[in-house]
């Protein structure tokens, strides 16, 4: 049997109702709080309010400027609010990008320089605040990874950040939180987690144990994200579920291909994240058969859509329209998406060499 490594320092706490259990969990001696969250969603599905509440006998900031996909500007004033109030602890609330910006903000609080430094290799010298995520969407799997996305506006970039220090010490995924989610993020963020599960089955960091739950996160969320889509409470809670599962698998393989070329759809178009995966998705598998790679875990995967007619098929059913030009998107734009992709790290974990000719026809056949 092969030999692997598989790594998951955070505990997780799992079910309806648990955001009730935030006090008890948080380590003693930690009293001045930053909650980090975006402008809406916490708020309106009451999550804000649930954690104020509970930590009332804490020194709380909330810090409730996180944007979509969040830029390195928006780290620095979170950094400059955790610094004045001496916060000692950070919660991220909210979808991938308030807990992305958590973890940025628990770097930078303690340590000089910016994320744009710490993402081309700078080391923190100091410790680096403790993190507890919250999610209340289903994709993103932040709340289990040591990972963190920003944008790069001066650069029309965006790219990850990964440290083992930003595991964070506990999550709670109390699958009521999502429950306010509007159908358009409930199929986005399931599809994001969806190629999570995916690309960390493909990945060449791909293990048995990591094989075991990305299958069995992609069976789930085919199983369930129609009912998803529809309030199906069930639906929901194990749409949940599966995201957390497929958190765990990319943090231990990673994404690929996909998730890097769907970043300039983000960037220069403003597409959701987890929609710009799944645009690209079925070239993607289409690109991997091509290369005769993969061979037997294809078919797994494709075994598994096979009664919904395709995984390009059950996209489009659920609303995804699987071409870039039905996005506006122009060919003219291919040559800078390549330039932006080529260099992307995850591109050595996918399991083909991948050069500038291979992703110029990846892009290009998404037309």
């Amino acid at each position: 049997m092969m030999n692997f490594n598989f790594f998951i320092p955070t505990k997780i706490i799992f079910g309806k109702g648990r955001i009730g259990e935030l006090s008890e969990n948080i380590p003693s001696g930690y009293n001045n709080i930053l909650l980090v969250t975006g402008k809406k969603s916490a708020k309106l599905n009451g999550a804000l309010e649930k954690i104020k509440f509970l930590l009332k006998d804490k020194n709380i900031t909330v810090f409730d400027e996180v944007e979509e996909n969040p830029s390195f500007d928006i780290l620095e004033k979170g950094r400059e609010i955790a610094k004045k109030n001496k916060v000692e602890f950070i919660i991220g609330v909210g979808g991938g990008s308030p807990m992305d910006a958590a973890k940025g903000i628990a770097v930078l609080t303690n340590n000089e320089g910016s994320m744009r430094d710490y993402m081309k290799g700078k080391k923190p010298v100091n410790k680096i605040l403790p993190i507890v995520c919250i999610p209340t969407t289903s994709g993103t799997g932040s709340e289990v990874t040591p990972f963190a996305v920003f944008t790069d506006p001066e650069n029309e970039d965006k790219g990850g950040y990964a440290n083992p220090d930003i595991f964070p010490v506990f999550s709670i995924i109390d699958p009521e939180l999502t429950y306010t989610m509007p159908r358009n993020v409930i199929i986005n963020t399931g599809i994001d987690a969806f190629t999570h599960a995916l690309e960390g089955y493909f990945s060449t960091k791909a293990s048995i144990l990591n094989d075991y739950l990305a299958v069995h996160s992609i069976k789930i969320i085919a199983g369930n994200i129609i009912d998803a889509a529809e309030k199906d409470n069930l639906a929901m809670d194990r749409i949940s579920y599966a995201s957390m599962v497929a958190g765990i698998v990319i943090a231990n393989a990673g994404t690929l291909l996909l998730h890097a070329a769907g970043y300039p759809l983000t960037v220069y178009h403003k597409i959701p994240h987890g929609l710009a995966n799944a645009i690209l998705l079925p070239e993607f598998i289409r690109f991997l058969k091509r290369k005769e790679v993969l061979v037997e875990k294809i078919e797994i995967v494709e075994n598994i859509f096979e009664s919904m007619g395709g995984i390009e098929k059950f996209l489009n059913e659920i609303g995804i329209k699987t071409k870039l030009s039905a996005y506006d998107i122009k060919r003219e734009e291919i040559k800078n998406f390549v330039e932006k992709t080529i260099h992307k790290k995850n591109l050595l974990i996918t399991p083909v060499k991948i050069n500038e000719k291979d992703l110029y026809d990846f892009y290009e056949e998404t037309f």
